[in-house]
C-alpha cells in the first residue's frame, strides 16, 4: 500500500479520483491518521454518495473512533445496496462483539465466512474463538431458489442457461480447493526453480489485486484475465501451476478433462460451462487448465462437430459474454501451442503468452539445489553438475537424481553399508541421459511449419533456438 504522502500529491493533481480517494483513506487508516481518512472518505461520498467502498471506509473511521452505532449504519446501508458483501458482515461482526452482542457477532462473522472465504480478522477470530474455516463448516446452507413457473410446467429453457445447472455456489468439482482446504498443494512459488517472469505476471494478475484492489482501480485494472504457458514438457510448467494453490489465498479450482468430455451430445459443453460458472460464482478464482490443447484444438483441423462446439463454448466463456469474469484468472499450460485455435491468442483471452523454456544455468542451481536437499550427498559441487546439464529440463535433473539414487541405494545393500550420492555418479548418469527437449524443439521446427516461422506467438522460441550455447548458460 502506497504511503499517505505519495498519495496526497498524487490527488493534488487528480483531486477528484475516486480510487485515489478511497486508496488515500485507507492509507490514513493504517497510518491512524484518522481526521484526514474522514476527510478523504467524506469526499468520495460526495462524488458518489452510494459508493459502497467509501461507505465501508467511513464506518471503519467511525469505528476505530469509538463511534459503534455510525459505524453499524454504515455497513447496514452497504448491506442494503450489497447483500453479499463479506467486509460489510465482517465490520458489523466486531461492532456487535464490541456492544456485548456476541451471537450477533458470531453471526455476522459466519455470514462473511460463507461469502468469502479468503476474509481474515485474526484478532476478531480470537476474540470470538472461531475461525474462518470453522464457519464455513458450520453455517447452513443458502436455501435453494424456488423453481419458475414454467419449468414447473415443463416449459423448454435455453440450452445453457442458468437453469439447466447445479447451483454454482453448491456444486464443487472433485479438483476445487478452497484457500484452506486441507487437501489443497502446500507448494509455493520458492518450491519451484527459475521462471521468475511467470510467477510476477501470476502476482500481477492475482496476488496483488487481492492485496491491493483500490491500487488496482486507480490504475483502471481489472482482476484476473488469461494467461498461457507453453514449452517443452518437464520444464516445470505443471509444476508451477500445482504451486499457484499453495500461493494464491483464494478459491483454486482445477479443470478435469475427464471432467469434461462426456460421449453425450452437447454435455462437454455444458460441462465446462458448469466449470466456470463456478469459478465466476466463487471469485476470487484461480481456474487452471492443463494440457490445453485437448480442450482448444485449432478448429481448421477439427473434422468432429462436437469438438467444434466445445472449442466455440471455450471461446464464449472466455469472452465472459453472458457472465463477468472479473476476478478469475484462467492458466493454461500446453506442450503444444501450435495446435491451439488462433481464436484463443486475441486480447482478452489468453492474452499473456510465457515460453517457458529449459531452465539456464542460475535455474538449474536452483532446481539441483532443490533436488539434493535432505540426501545423503558426498562431495557436491553444484557448479560442476550445472555445467554438465545445458539443455536438461528440470524433469531431466530429477530423473538424474533418481537414478544417481537407485545406484547409490543398490551398492548400499550389496555392501552392508550407507554409500552416499556422489558428484561423480551425478555426472555419469547426466552423462549417458539425451535432454528430453530435443525432440520438442524439433517439432517446433517440422510439425509447426510456416506457422511457427511467421507467427509472432513463437518469437520467444524462435530467440531460445537463434541464441549461442554460451548465452544460454547465462540468460
Amino acid at each position: 500500500m502506497p504511503d499517505s504522502s505519495a498519495l496526497r500529491d498524487a490527488l493534488n493533481q487528480s483531486p477528484n479520483n475516486l480510487s485515489l480517494l478511497l486508496l488515500h483513506g485507507r492509507a490514513c487508516v493504517e497510518e491512524m491518521m484518522l481526521d484526514e481518512a474522514r476527510a478523504a472518505f467524506g469526499r468520495a461520498l460526495e462524488l458518489a454518495p452510494d459508493h459502497t467502498d467509501a461507505q465501508l471506509g467511513m464506518a471503519r473511521v467511525l469505528f476505530m473512533e469509538g463511534e459503534t452505532s455510525g459505524a453499524a449504519v454504515r455497513a447496514e446501508r452497504v448491506l442494503f445496496l450489497e447483500p453479499e458483501n463479506a467486509q460489510a458482515h465482517l465490520l458489523l461482526s466486531r461492532v456487535y462483539l464490541t456492544e456485548g452482542d456476541r451471537k450477533k457477532a458470531i453471526e455476522h462473522f459466519d455470514h462473511a465466512a460463507q461469502i468469502d472465504g479468503t476474509v481474515s480478522d485474526p484478532l476478531l477470530e480470537r476474540e470470538l474463538g472461531r475461525t474462518v474455516r470453522d464457519a464455513r463448516k458450520t453455517a447452513p446452507a443458502p436455501a435453494p431458489e424456488p423453481a419458475s413457473p414454467d419449468a414447473a410446467q415443463g416449459g423448454d429453457t435455453d440450452e445453457f442457461s442458468d437453469e439447466a445447472f447445479v447451483d454454482a455456489q453448491d456444486w464443487r468439482p472433485e479438483t476445487f480447493f478452497g484457500p484452506d482446504d486441507p487437501n489443497r498443494s502446500t507448494l509455493t512459488f520458492d518450491d519451484v526453480g527459475g521462471m521468475e517472469e511467470l510467477k510476477e505476471e501470476i502476482r500481477l494478475k492475482i496476488t496483488y489485486p487481492l492485496q491491493f484492489p483500490d491500487l488496482y482501480k486507480a490504475y483502471g485494472r481489472k482482476t484476473g484475465g488469461g494467461i498461457l504457458v507453453y514449452g517443452p514438457p518437464g520444464c516445470g510448467k505443471t509444476l508451477i501451476l500445482r504451486a499457484v494453490a499453495g500461493e494464491v489465498a483464494c478459491n483454486y479450482l482445477v479443470v478435469g478433462l475427464h471432467e469434461v468430455f462426456d460421449p453425450y451430445y452437447g454435455n462437454p459443453e455444458r460441462n465446462l460451462h458448469q466449470f466456470f460458472e463456478t469459478a465466476r460464482a466463487n471469485a476470487p478464482c484461480v481456474m487452471i487448465f492443463d494440457d490445453l490443447d485437448s480442450l482448444a484444438q485449432d478448429r481448421r483441423q477439427i473434422r468432429e462437430s462436437q469438438m467444434r462446439s466445445l472449442v466455440n463454448q471455450f471461446l464464449h466463456e472466455m469472452d465472459g459474454i453472458r457472465s463477468e469474469n472479473q476476478r478469475v484468472l484462467v492458466i493454461g499450460a500446453t506442450n503444444q501451442p501450435w495446435a491451439l485455435d488462433p481464436a484463443f491468442r486475441r486480447p482478452g483471452r489468453f492474452d499473456q503468452a510465457i515460453f517457458v523454456p529449459p531452465p539456464d544455468a542460475p535455474a538449474r542451481a536452483q532446481i539441483i539445489a532443490l533436488l539434493a536437499k535432505d540426501k545423503p550427498m558426498a562431495d557436491f559441487d553444484t557448479g560442476a553438475l550445472v555445467e554438465a546439464t545445458e539443455g536438461f529440463t528440470g524433469a531431466d535433473l530429477k530423473w538424474v537424481f533418481d537414478r544417481a539414487a537407485e545406484l547409490a541405494l543398490s551398492a548400499a545393500i550389496h555392501s552392508g553399508k550407507a554409500v552416499p550420492i556422489s558428484l561423480d555418479l551425478l555426472l555419469a548418469v547426466a552423462r549417458k541421459h539425451t535432454p528430453s527437449t530435443e525432440g520438442w524443439f524439433e517439432g517446433v521446427r517440422t510439425h509447426a511449419g510456416e506457422q511457427a516461422t511467421s507467427d509472432g506467438f513463437f518469437n520467444e522460441v524462435r530467440k531460445f533456438l537463434a541464441a549461442p550455447t554460451s548465452s544460454k548458460k547465462e540468460r
